[in-house]
């Protein structure tokens, strides 16, 4: 259901009242939603000094310097003087700091900088005003706040509640409404955009390559390069990678050579010794960024050593890196028209994060950070012709991972959406998903997809009429495999059992032929046997086994037939039936999906969730692939403000589960921007594509929070339910079932080996 945004105040009521174990649970796991962070505890209540250390992405040393503590006293200033001596009398080597208190700290800055400079530590201070205003972030950030201090404000339930909706960090920021809007633009296959950044990483993918020296590369070697640099994108570039190679390599390209019979890959050599030329002037721009970011920094601190001026250059490139990260289409907009943004983006932040992750602490932090600073406003307002250059390329590059899917917020807005669903789950997809059963869990894609939307706290109903679905086709297949299949099974080939019209029994099959003992099942009844006793099968105790497999296996909810007609109205839902039932063959399955397809309106309206302000739309869908269903609900979806009802499970695929991970997002800005592959991905950045993307951006800086959260909660239910939308991986189109594509790997790999 729609997330509920805690109020400030009922936020500080709760942590005014919190004892000291709940808030330290609680403030771990805020630090590590927000930060993406590590946190492993340092044990018990002789722990040393701290409460544990944390293994962030950018920790480099194998000692741990940094660390965490979290404390409800409010002798604060005391309390981190404490923790730091006890570090180091336990042969502790601390230079940072993070200290969670859910007092109030006044003017907490000047705090952080005296400590750090008695100590010789980087203080960082997260006080009861910066947890009130990060609570509400994301699902995690609330999860963590509802699971361990919720309940010190319950009481205020009882008084009443707020009426003032604040904005999330989704709706505030333009990238989802810019991806989204982008999405909307893709369909029916335009895929322009994307194709663009494609291309730009195949051609940085194969720099190296001469055919003279006998350099080639393979598909797989392409694809090898880009992953290694940016696992992220690896499902999304895929299934395209081969084809656009080929077009590149067409003479009305020829951008690439292609060996056709070798079918390998190079560089043609005026592209090889243009590239040559601009990695020259690439090394050549870094060098003069950071010989001007030293003279900055020498101007306004010319007392500084020639190792701290080394330090600060070093550090507010990176902090550039933090900024894409955490504001990068605001970045970018303000990079590509200064003039229409009043203030560059908040950097303080970027630059404390540098300064860390450099290995800068305590005093030299206190020496370098504020130089740092000054040096990047410069930058920003009155930047040097190397500058302006060098800032284009990283905001080419960021545009360019932004259309590969790889941002951080874009990841995490997708995760807040799917722990939003309400999902009657359909019998087509829990069959594909018990279909997988024998697959290599990658391979395992409609099991993944329910999985890992039930683990980030989606509801997946199982209703009694898709239950009864399930367990008739698994009856359906044992009579046609007794009768049909098995005196003919020790002759079914690959060929032959792809013809087999029952998903289960390829399942079977597939299994049997390409499975390496003892993965494979021994026998059709053994394999029958994962899900339910064989001998129940036909029995009301196979049903019932069922049952407890589908609930534990996905982590659903059961909801009865009768449940589901005390919701509908059952003359609607017989109405409907009527019109289904001579497509559908059997009654009963003509009443099923009527029946599921008026659960999901009146389940919304139950739910009031027309009238939810959240930014991820509806809730309550039907998840499945059913098609035919749609010609015959036009007057039910027009009686319901045209809204959709059935949710493709290519969308669960495409943005959730094939989708990279905010920290594989992370790991990627970590593995680009710092170095000169950032630069040299700026170069193939398609110069329309960037400009599209910014005008995404000015569109949404048109509207305000409101308007913007409305706008993107319509966009996303026209992606939930748009069978013309148009997937670029085979796995998120659901063209074929997974176990299809797998056995015909299997079988062409086989072939492979023979041949």
């Amino acid at each position: 259901m729609a997330r509920v945004l805690y109020p400030a105040d009922v936020i500080r009521i709760a942590l005014s009242s919190a004892e000291g174990f709940p808030f330290e649970h609680f403030a771990q796991e805020l630090h590590a939603h927000l930060t993406g962070s590590e946190f492993v505890p340092t044990g018990g209540t002789s722990d040393g000094g701290a409460d544990g250390v944390l293994a962030g992405l950018y920790e480099n040393s194998t000692k741990p310097t940094s660390f965490f503590q979290a404390s409800i006293r409010d002798d604060t200033e005391y309390k981190i003087k404490q923790t730091v001596q006890r570090l180091r009398e336990v042969g502790r080597d601390p230079r940072t700091l993070v200290y969670f208190t859910s007092q109030h700290v006044a003017r907490f800055d000047l705090v952080e900088e005296n400590l750090s400079d008695e100590l010789d530590v980087t203080i960082r201070i997260r006080d009861a005003t910066f947890i009130a205003a990060h609570v509400n972030d994301t699902a995690g950030t609330q999860t963590a706040f509802q699971q361990h201090l919720s309940h010190y404000a319950a009481y205020l339930q009882k008084v009443g509640s707020t009426k003032l909706i604040p904005s999330s960090a989704h709706v505030e920021s333009p990238a989802v409404f810019t991806f989204l809007s982008q999405q909307v633009d893709r369909r029916k296959g335009d895929t322009t955009s994307l194709h663009a950044m494609i291309d730009a990483l195949i051609l940085w993918a194969l720099e190296g390559t001469d055919p003279d020296a006998g350099i080639f590369m393979s598909r797989q070697d392409v694809l090898q390069r880009i992953s290694g640099e940016l696992p992220s994108v690896e499902a999304l570039v895929a299934d395209d990678l081969g084809p656009r190679m080929e077009e590149l390599s067409k003479k009305s390209n020829r951008m690439l050579r292609w060996h056709q019979k070798e079918d390998l890959f190079c560089l043609p050599f005026e592209t090889r010794l243009k590239i040559e030329e601009e990695n020259a002037a690439d090394v050549l721009l870094r060098s003069d960024v950071l010989a001007g970011l030293r003279a900055r920094v020498l101007s306004d601190y010319p007392d500084m050593s020639i190792a701290d001026l080394d330090s600060a250059a070093d550090v507010a490139l990176r902090a550039l890196q933090f900024t894409f990260e955490k504001q990068g289409l605001e970045f970018a907009a303000f990079l590509n028209d200064a003039s229409a943004v009043q203030d560059a983006p908040d950097i303080a932040a970027s630059v404390s994060e540098s300064l860390s992750s450099c290995g800068i602490h305590g005093k030299a932090a206190l020496r370098i950070g504020p130089a740092v600073f000054q040096a990047l406003r410069g930058v920003f307002y009155k930047s040097t012709v190397v500058e302006r250059s060098y800032l284009r390329r990283l905001s080419n590059t960021y545009a360019l991972l932004f259309i590969l899917n790889t941002e951080p917020r874009l990841m995490e807005f997708f995760q807040d959406m799917t722990g939003d669903f309400y999902l009657y789950v359909g019998s087509d997809q829990l069959l594909k998903a018990l279909s997988e059963q024998y697959l290599d869990p990658p391979d395992q894609m409609a099991r993944n997809a329910l999985q890992i939307a039930s683990s980030l706290g989606a509801t997946l109903v199982l209703t009694q009429p898709v239950l009864e679905e399930v367990v008739g086709h698994f009856r359906a297949c044992d009579y046609e495999f007794r009768n049909h299949v098995a005196a003919s099974e020790p002759y079914m080939d690959y060929e032959l059992s792809r013809q087999v019209p029952h998903i289960m029994i390829r399942a079977y099959l597939y299994a049997r032929i390409n499975g390496e003992p003892p993965a494979r099942p021994k026998s059709w009844s053994a394999f029958v046997q994962q899900f339910c006793s064989y001998e129940e099968l036909h029995h009301g105790t196979g049903e019932s086994e069922f049952v407890r497999y589908l609930l534990r296996a996905f982590n659903m909810e059961f909801v009865s037939k009768d449940e589901l007609e005390d919701l509908v109205d059952v003359d609607g839902v017989a109405e409907l039936a009527n019109k289904l039932a001579p497509s559908k063959g059997r009654r009963e399955l003509a009443e099923n999906d009527a029946l599921l397809a008026h659960a999901v309106f009146e389940h919304r309206s139950q739910q009031k969730e027309l009238f939810s302000p959240n930014e991820f739309g509806f809730s309550t869908w039907w998840l499945t692939g059913e098609t035919s269903i749609l010609r015959h609900t036009k007057e039910l979806v027009d009686t319901n403000r045209k809204a959709r009802y059935i949710m493709r499970p290519e969308f669960l695929l495409n943005f959730v589960t094939l989708a990279p991970s905010a920290q594989d997002s992370r790991r990627a800005f970590a593995n680009i921007f710092p170095t000169l592959l950032g630069i040299r991905l700026a170069k193939r950045m398609d110069e329309k594509a960037f400009h599209a993307v910014m005008e995404k951006v000015e569109d949404a800086s048109q509207m305000d929070d409101d308007r913007r959260g409305a706008a993107i909660a319509g966009i996303v239910d026209r992606l939930k339910g748009d069978f013309s939308q148009e997937y670029l991986s085979d796995n998120a189109r659901g063209a074929s079932n997974a176990i299809d594509i797998a056995a015909s790997r299997s079988n062409a790999a086989v072939g492979e080996r023979l041949g």
